[in-house]
This record gives C-alpha cells, sequence and structure tokens, in this order.
C-alpha cells in the first residue's frame, strides 16, 4: 500500500529552498506566540494553507483522533471551490483492526486509490473523493494524537520521500503546538477550576447556614461542569436510604421526568436497590458512567427517565464518614477527563467541609431528609419510637378508633397529626380539642354544639366539634380528663354516630375518625370509677403507646438539632453548634417533661447562645446545675481513689475501632466500682440504658 517515488523522481533546488523556508516560518510562529499567546485553531489553519499551497495539493486536512474511536476532520485548506469539502466528517474506526491493515505511526503513500484492493479505504476516498492520498502521523511520543493529511482529488500522483520527510518534519512541530496547547490549557483550566472553587467556597463562607446556600452552590455546579442537571442526596443515620435535599437544572431543561420519579420514590431510595451507590459509598471514589455500560434495565431507566447519556457522581464526606452524593447527568455522550472528575470532587469537598463546620447543618438536612419520608414531624430512631410510628401508619388508612397514650409532652399529637396524614381523610376536616381545658359545664356544648337558648349565654346556635370534623377526623385529646355525662353522650355517637345539639331534638349524623390521647392510665382510672369501661374499650381498639425520652435517649441527639434548627429560624437568631459538654448533659438529663421540655430548653439557649456555639451554662439551670454535680463527683472520686493507691488503668491495642474501645473502658469502670453499673454510669457520664447497650 505504500507505492515510494523512483530514485529519479526529485524536487527541484527551488522547491526544496520554499519548503525548508515554510518551514522555518512554522518553527517561528511556535516560538514568537507559544509560550504567551495560544491560538491552536488559528495555527492549524495556517499550517494546512501552507502546506497545501506549497506542495501543490488539491486539500490538505488535519485529521484528529478523539477518543481512541473516531477520526475528525478539524481543518481543511481547499486549493479552490471545484475541490470538494471534508471538514467535519467524522469517520468511526478500530484501532484494534484498523493496526492489522495500516501502521498509521509511518506515513501512507497511495499514489492512485483507484488500485487499491481495500474495500474499507476505496469507500472512504471515494466519499472524500480523493485519488490521491499521503498521511503523515502527528505523534507524541510513542501515542498517535492525529494525522496530516495531502490529498489530489482528479489525478493520481507520485509523493516523494523529500516531501514525505518534509511532512514529518512539520508534523513534529505540530505536535510540539499540541503539546504547548495543552499544557497551557491544562492551567487555564486548573485556574479556573481553583477560582470556580473558590468562588462555592466564599459563597458557603459568607452565609451562616449551609441549608440556605445549597442550592446556590449546586445551581452554580451545574453552570461549571455543564451538566444538564445535579442533584445532592443525603444518606439517613442508619445509612441505608438516601434522600434528595437539593436539585437543580441548567438553564432550558426542564427534568419534569426526574422529579416525577423521585416524587414517585417518596424522596428517597434504598441503597442496596442499585448495587453501585453501595459500592460507591464503600469506596469512597468518583464514579464516570454511561449509559452503554449500564445493565438494559437501569439503562432504560437512566436513558428515559433521568434523560441521561453520561453521568458523574462522587461521595460527600464529612468528617470522614460518607454523608450523601453529589451527582451530576448530561444528555449527551461525555468524555470525562482528569480536569472533569477533580472539578466535582473539589465541589464534594467544598460542601463536606462547610457541613462539618456547621454540623447543625449537616444534622438537620439529614434529619428533613428521614422527616420528609414519612410526611412527619415526629423525630427519633430508638426501637420504641419507631413501633409506634410503625403501629400509627399500619392503622391510618383505616376506620379504627386509636387511644395514644403516654406522659405530657411525649408527642402524642404529632402522632395523631401522622394518622390523619396519611388517612384517606387527609385532605377532610381535622378538629382537635383539648378535653382537659374546657370546664365541664361547656365541654358537651363543645363537641356536640347547642340550640339557641339552650343554657345561659346560648344566644344562636352552635355547631359543635363532631359537626365541624363530618367526613374527617376528630382529635381528642386528654381524653381522661373528660366528665361522666360527657363520656355517656361520646359513648352513644361512638357506637351509633348520631347525636343531638344540647337543647336540641334533632339527630344529627356524623362520620368522625376518633383518635384519642391521654397521660393518665386509663385502665386504673376505670378500676377507681373515674372513667367509663365500656368508653375504654371502645376507644382503645388500637392502643399506641408513646415512651418517655429518658427511655429514648439515644434520640435526644437529633432532637437536640432539629430544636437548634426551629428556633434559629424561629426566633432569627444564630448559633454554630452545640458544645460537647452541653450535649452531654442534655443526654444524660432524666427529661421528665419529655421532648416538650427539651424544645423550650433549646429555645431558651438559642437566644442565651445567640452568635456563637451553645455552651453548658447555656442551658437552664436544671440541666446544668446536675451535669456540674456529676462532673465534681467524678473528680472527687478519682482524687480518692488517686489517695487510696487504686487507680486503673488499661492498655489499649491499635488499631481498634470506637465500640471496642469504648466498650473497654466500660469494662474497666465497671472493675472499678466492683460491678456496680449505676455508679459506673455515673462516673462514665452516661445513663446505664446506654451503658448496657454499649456492653452488648
Amino acid at each position: 500500500m505504500n507505492a515510494k517515488a523512483s530514485p529519479s523522481d526529485s524536487l527541484s533546488l527551488e522547491r526544496k529552498l520554499n519548503m525548508h523556508e515554510a518551514r522555518d516560518g512554522i518553527i517561528d510562529r511556535l516560538a514568537r506566540y507559544f509560550p504567551e499567546s495560544i491560538d491552536i485553531e488559528k495555527f492549524l489553519n495556517v499550517v494546512v494553507s501552507e502546506i497545501g499551497r506549497m506542495l501543490g495539493a488539491d486539500r490538505c486536512d488535519v485529521l484528529q483522533l478523539t477518543g481512541g474511536k473516531q477520526l475528525e476532520i478539524s481543518h481543511e485548506w481547499r486549493k479552490d471551490g471545484s475541490v470538494p469539502s471534508s471538514k467535519g466528517t467524522i469517520i468511526p474506526i478500530d484501532m484494534s483492526k484498523l493496526g492489522e491493515k495500516f501502521d498509521i505511526s509511518e506515513p501512507i503513500r497511495i499514489n492512485d486509490t483507484k488500485s487499491s484492493k481495500d474495500p474499507t479505504l476505496k469507500f472512504f476516498t471515494k466519499a472524500l473523493e480523493t485519488r490521491s492520498l499521503l498521511i503523515i502521523p502527528i505523534r507524541q511520543g510513542e501515542q498517535v494524537i492525529g494525522l496530516l493529511g495531502l490529498h489530489d482529488t482528479k489525478k493520481p500522483r507520485v509523493w516523494l520521500d523529500e516531501e514525505v520527510a518534509f511532512l514529518e518534519s512539520i508534523a513534529q512541530q505540530l505536535s510540539i503546538g499540541y503539546q504547548y496547547t495543552n499544557v497551557f490549557v491544562a492551567q487555564k483550566r486548573e485556574a479556573r477550576r481553583t477560582a470556580a472553587l473558590l468562588e462555592i467556597a466564599n459563597t458557603l463562607n459568607s452565609h451562616s447556614d449551609f441549608g440556605e446556600v445549597s442550592d446556590r452552590v449546586i445551581e452554580m455546579a451545574v453552570e461549571l461542569t455543564g451538566a444538564d442537571y445535579s442533584a445532592l442526596g443525603v444518606l439517613d443515620a442508619a445509612g441505608e436510604r438516601i434522600s434528595l435535599v437539593s436539585f437543580r437544572a441548567s438553564e432550558g431543561v426542564k427534568p419534569s421526568r426526574v422529579l416525577r420519579m423521585v416524587e414517585d420514590h417518596g424522596g428517597s431510595l434504598k441503597v442496596d436497590t442499585f448495587k453501585a451507590i453501595n459500592e460507591l459509598l464503600q469506596e469512597g471514589k468518583t464514579r464516570p458512567l454511561k449509559d452503554s455500560q449500564l445493565p438494559l434495565p437501569i439503562r432504560l431507566i437512566f436513558n428515559t427517565q433521568l434523560g441521561g447519556k453520561s453521568a458523574l457522581v462522587t461521595p460527600v464526606r464529612v468528617g470522614g464518614q460518607p454523608f450523601g452524593l453529589l451527582g451530576f447527568v448530561w444528555s449527551n455522550e461525555t468524555v470525562f477527563d482528569e480536569h472533569d472528575i477533580a472539578l466535582v470532587e473539589g465541589i464534594a469537598d467544598q460542601i463536606g467541609t462547610a457541613l462539618e463546620r456547621d454540623q447543625l447543618s449537616a444534622e438537620v438536612m439529614r434529619l428533613k431528609s428521614q422527616l420528609n419520608q414519612r410526611n412527619s414531624e415526629i423525630v427519633g430512631q430508638a426501637a420504641s419510637i419507631q413501633n409506634a410510628i410503625r403501629l400509627a401508619l399500619s392503622v391510618a388508612d383505616t376506620k379504627t378508633g386509636v387511644l395514644i397514650s403516654g406522659e405530657s409532652g411525649t408527642g402524642k399529637e404529632l402522632l395523631a397529626n401522622l394518622i390523619h396524614i396519611n388517612s384517606g381523610r387527609g385532605e377532610k376536616p381535622y378538629i382537635k380539642i383539648n378535653c382537659g381545658a374546657i370546664p365541664e359545664t361547656l365541654l358537651e356544648s363543645e363537641l356536640f354544639g347547642h340550640e339557641k337558648g339552650a343554657f345561659t349565654d346560648a344566644h344562636s346556635r352552635r355547631t359543635g366539634k363532631f359537626e365541624e370534623a363530618d367526613g374527617g377526623t376528630l382529635f381528642l385529646d386528654e381524653i381522661g380528663e373528660m366528665s361522666m355525662q360527657a363520656q355517656v353522650r361520646l359513648l352513644r355517637v361512638l357506637q351509633d354516630g348520631k347525636f343531638t345539639r344540647v337543647g336540641g331534638k334533632e339527630v344529627i349524623t356524623a362520620d368522625v375518625r376518633i383518635i384519642s390521647a391521654t397521660n393518665v392510665d386509663l385502665e386504673k382510672a376505670v378500676e377507681e370509677g373515674t372513667f367509663r369501661k365500656d368508653l375504654y374499650y371502645r376507644l382503645s381498639v388500637f392502643p399506641i403507646e408513646i415512651p418517655p425520652l429518658r427511655e429514648r435517649t439515644e434520640d435526644i441527639q437529633p432532637l437536640v438539632y432539629y430544636f437548634l434548627e426551629r428556633y434559629k429560624e424561629k426566633t432569627g437568631r444564630y448559633v454554630s453548634g452545640i458544645s460537647k459538654e452541653a450535649l452531654r448533659a442534655l443526654i444524660n438529663y432524666d427529661w421528665p417533661g419529655n421532648v416538650r421540655e427539651l424544645e423550650n430548653a433549646i429555645e431558651r439557649s438559642v437566644i442565651i447562645g445567640s452568635g456563637r456555639n451553645i455552651e453548658l451554662d447555656d442551658l437552664p439551670p436544671a440541666i446544668s446545675k446536675k451535669a456540674f454535680e456529676k462532673y465534681a463527683l467524678v473528680r472527687q472520686e478519682r482524687a480518692v481513689a488517686a489517695g487510696e493507691g487504686r487507680n486503673f488503668g488499661i492498655n489499649i491495642e491499635l488499631p481498634a475501632t470506637m465500640d471496642e474501645i469504648e466498650k473497654q473502658v466500660i469494662e474497666a469502670t465497671l472493675d472499678y466500682t466492683e460491678g456496680d453499673k449505676s455508679r459506673a454510669s455515673r462516673l462514665l457520664n452516661i445513663g446505664r440504658r446506654t451503658l448496657y447497650r454499649k456492653l452488648d
């Protein structure tokens, strides 16, 4: 296929001088312009035009190899308008098969393409209207990065050795030009990336609350990467589900299908549903994705629902631990280089750093994702509260009456809200009444209404709560405070759904779902004769008990962060977080007033600690005093032990997990207290339940 010129064929002295002048001119351009002002596009256009004219070709072009899969004619010079243009032509190639027929690392001379027997070559030369062809590789080291081509379109031509040697020297200069350009472009891209990440960092640092700027940061990330859209997902505390917390699309992109799919999944996905997500979180590495690499079912979802062809997904880490994922999706096939990956990793690192600094926003973001999963304001991961939520959701879509019991301040009303929202009556009336806050003489009127003149001050007819709740839900709080007379009338309504207003005769029918709540022991009230037994059985068809806060200490920390965020917004005061000492004091407090008392304590602390971290002294005296007493006890115990020569120590073998170290410390403390768990708990400043749990 390489037809060489005969020795008699040679260039004239004048042609040789012109060629060398042209080469020197190209070298001079490189020397003068590339270190400071690089315009590779303009340079290549000049090169192909000078070479084409110098060698008297019909067409001269540069073919760039992209992704190792195709050649693209990127620059072209034509002798005149009669010569057909091939600029922009893309030639798919298979490098392994191409290497079996041609060695593109060496010059290829085809004096007459019509004499070629290769069908592929004949096809392309016919399509390009090339009669005679000379191809010179442009190499960087051993790698071919492009080709320099000369064409005669009308007649055969013998390509001379001197012409080939000249073009090989030009190809070397082109390679240098590419190398300069790559270095310069890489430096510029690095500078742009640094500037972009700095802008994101400044945006994050300019606001005290990450939640306020997360959408803006994702929007900036979309602009920087050129992606169609980006999303930030956050893992729940158990690391089992990932929830969408921020989403932004580029201008002109309408991601309605994406958002609809997210909504269909309740805003979250189980991590183990997609193996790739699980692996990515475990490995902690950025993963480029192409639709062609995905299994067919997932590829269909990626193409049709997400509208994607390519994606980059990178983990967001807070304090060295997986916190979530940052993903970018492109609707076209995109080849990602090291710069692209470094950019998205830089953005993810900035987000992680901001969240690590603003621990409050990180915890609240995670909490909100969990609450959105079940349309609830109940914060808690303890098995007892999770069981109460599970029972509430299981009974929600029935007509069955529910009795919620628990101490004051445990969140009985929130559980009732959850039942109503998730019932088929969610859009219907939801009426609440506190039976203990209404005088006994007026309670019946509140529940069933009254007619004009039914009693003193009854100047007009009034609709009762049962009528107002028709078709919906009636929540009877503190049901144990209801008078016996009102209990009789309530029982009658529950039995047949009918009642009359106070002072009236008209029988009214109402379809009402009853949810009742009590902070007293109704069984004991039945025994004492203060609550009707038949009404108790009617109300307690489906009982749910909410545990006191002291029995679910693992929920105190998330509740603290939840209320901190709430009262930051409500009071307009900013706090950066809470100290370890203050948090430990809150966890170890008994909370006789339960969640309500904790909420009040946090509201007070936000006001006092405005503009800084909440410290132990900012907590209510009842809590801080108890904590200081515990610290004093530990110091005293330590001093006595030292005086009696009873100092204990432990040896820790590294590496070791925190769970192993904590267990070793607890066991050593129990040895010190001779097995007294209560005393050990006090010395360790943890609750007994926590001690038992860490020993399991």
